[in-house]
Parts: structure tokens; C-alpha cells; sequence
């Protein structure tokens, strides 16, 4: 059975986010290491525990599927990321550390950052509350409606924490009772650290569609990833950048690309200087 749009294709709208624990930062210091582990929580759900249930509806072998996809929360979030602290002071950096809001049909992790500035660290926080609390809300509705269950597994992974940016990754993991697999749709946050922004493609350079499938074609990891020929209908939304600036679209498994195919990233570069480049010519 086909997953909802109204799931997959997840609208900026806000709603307020209630019960969402955030797990304790580490406060930064010039002596502050570089990186430093969560310590140990014995409340923390025990994901490899094959009595542990993500879903009271959904079957054991679906449970045992959501259970591999959280487990990368385990993997991916389990470090509060202490920035370098003259990077952090200037807010060039900031810290990072997962939250966890666990419910039945909801497995929900996501990044909380703290920076020096607290206008900074409420407009990015609030960011992404908003969007984790339209995921939650859109699935407890449709919950409320529906026979057949809708199971949510989040988890985030930094793609950059330098230079004045920060980029993050939020993965939402969905499967229907009964369905025999689940959807990855992947939500790309980019923000200017110094000021709180979050940022567009336009911010970055901009980017249209002749240019996204010349950026296909002249790879061919990525051709092989889709597994056949190019065929882009809508420009995708979707992006994060690395430490030097390039940015990475996202093709979303199911709306870009064949299921089996994945989630697919596609390199397009430094798209400021890519502009350069065309202004000079």
C-alpha cells in the first residue's frame, strides 16, 4: 500500500512541540575536548532488545526493520559534537546534542545545538522543533483516523559544523502496517551560525534542473545509484553543504528515484563559484 504524500512530503508549517526531553549539553570551554560522549542513561531504550517494540500494531518482522533503522540513532547521535572553542565563541561553530521523544509508532531523534549567542540558538532550535513537530502531529492524526498504522522512526547526522554553517540531515523512516517496506524521506537544514538563518539554494548560488541532471550525467556513482536513464520531473528541495561550501542535493527514494535505488545524493559543487565562473565567461 502506497505511503500518505501528506507523510513523506513534510510542509514547513508549525505547530508547538510538548514532551520532548533534550538530554543534557556539555557546556563549552576554551579547555573543552574537541569531541566528548554522552554519558550512559539506563532509562535509554534498548533498541538491539528484540522484545522492544516500536509499534504495538505492526508486526514482530516489521518491528525488527524499524528496530535496524534505530538503531542508527544509536550509531549517529549518541556524541554532543564541542565545537572548537575560539570557532564557538565567534560562532563559527556550534554544540549539538540529540534529543529522544519516544511513543508507541514514534521513534523520534533530533538535534538540539547550543551556540553563544541565545538568538542564534532559539531561531535554529525552533527550526526544527516546528518540522519534527509536523512529522508528530501528522502521524498521530492520521493515526487517530486509520486501521492500518503509520510507524515513524527519526534520526539526524551532521554534515557540517564549521565556517560559519551548520548542516544537518534529518531522516524520517515510514512504514504502514502491513506494508512490506518503508520509505526514507531525508529533510536537509542548512543555518548561518552567526546569525541563526536558515538557508536556501538561492542563499548558496542557486541551482535549476538542466544544471541538477548535468550534475548526474557527468557522475556516474550516482547514475549507476538510480539505475537507468536520468530522468529528473521536479527540481528536488532538499540539500545540505559541506565544510567547504558544496552543496549536495537529495533524491528522495520514491519521489525522485525508484525504491530499490534509495535515497540518492548528487555533488553539484560550489555554487557560488560556480556563478563566478559563468559571469566571468
Amino acid at each position: 500500500m502506497k505511503l500518505k504524500q501528506s507523510v513523506l512530503i513534510m510542509m514547513a508549517a508549525a505547530l508547538p512541540v510538548v514532551s520532548f526531553a533534550a538530554s543534557e549539553a556539555i557546556p563549552v570551554t576554551k579547555d573543552t575536548a574537541t569531541v566528548q560522549k554522552v554519558q550512559a542513561d539506563t532509562n535509554k531504550v534498548n533498541r538491539n532488545d528484540l522484545t522492544y517494540r516500536i509499534s504495538s500494531t505492526a508486526t514482530p518482522e516489521q518491528n525488527r526493520a524499524l528496530r535496524s533503522v534505530a538503531s542508527k540513532v544509536d550509531r549517529d547521535a549518541v556524541e554532543v559534537v564541542a565545537p572548537n572553542a575560539d570557532r564557538y565563541m565567534d560562532r563559527k561553530e556550534v554544540a549539538v546534542s540529540p534529543v529522544e521523544s519516544t511513543t508507541d509508532h514514534l521513534d523520534l531523534v533530533f538535534p538540539t545545538v547550543k551556540s553563544v549567542s541565545p538568538v542564534v540558538e532559539k531561531a535554529i532550535n525552533n527550526t526544527i522543533k516546528k518540522y519534527v513537530a509536523k512529522v508528530q502531529n501528522d502521524v498521530e492524526k492520521m493515526n487517530t483516523k486509520e486501521a492500518d498504522k503509520t510507524n515513524v522512526v527519526m534520526y539526524y547526522d551532521v554534515k557540517t559544523d564549521k565556517n560559519g554553517i551548520f548542516s544537518v540531515l534529518i531522516h524520517t523512516y515510514t512504514m504502514r502496517d502491513r506494508d512490506a517496506n518503508g520509505v526514507n524521506y531525508v529533510k536537509g537544514f542548512t543555518f548561518n551560525t552567526t546569525t541563526g538563518r536558515q538557508l536556501s539554494l538561492y542563499d548558496l548560488g542557486g541551482l535549476n534542473k538542466k544544471e541538477l541532471v548535468n550534475a548526474i550525467e557527468n557522475n556516474q556513482d550516482v547514475k549507476n545509484q538510480l539505475g537507468g536513464e536520468v530522468n529528473i520531473d521536479k527540481m528536488p528541495t532538499e540539500f545540505y553543504t559541506t565544510d567547504d561550501y558544496s552543496v549536495v542535493m537529495v533524491l528522495q527514494q520514491d519521489m525522485d528515484t525508484i525504491h530499490s535505488a534509495g535515497t540518492v545524493y548528487v555533488p553539484v559543487g560550489n555554487l557560488r563559484d560556480r556563478q563566478n565562473d559563468v559571469t566571468k565567461k
